[in-house]
């Protein structure tokens, strides 16, 4: 349990670094949500985007994420729970989140130098 702790922390750590990423709730023991967001968007820009992060990355077949609403607010979620999730499974959540993002922050017109 401490080692997918640690994992959760590192993970939203690296994660809430990500340009265009907004960190919505740090680790609980292994979980943690966050969602797209950009200057001058809506929240139902944002919550559109964050689903269709989570498909894309979901898409890949590397990394399972989850999903939910919080007031409004679509979240995506990453959850370490199984004892086979280790550091270069992670790396992985990581890269392609961060992939995904600029992928779609860029298609919308909002390069990095937008992201805020």
């Amino acid at each position: 349990i401490a080692e997918k702790r640690q994992l959760a922390l590192v993970g939203a750590e690296r994660i809430g670094q990500i340009p265009g990423i907004t960190l919505a709730a740090a680790p609980e023991l292994s979980l943690f949500a966050f969602h797209l967001s950009w200057r001058g968007s809506s929240t139902d820009e944002e919550n559109r985007a964050t689903v269709e992060l989570l498909d894309r990355v979901r898409a890949r077949g590397k990394v399972m994420m989850t999903g939910c609403t919080v007031d409004g607010r679509f979240l995506a979620r990453v959850c370490i729970l199984s004892f086979r999730t280790r550091a270069d499974q992670l790396d992985t959540c990581v890269a392609q989140v961060a992939e995904e993002t600029a992928a779609l922050l860029d298609a919308r017109g909002h390069g990095p130098e937008a992201r805020g």
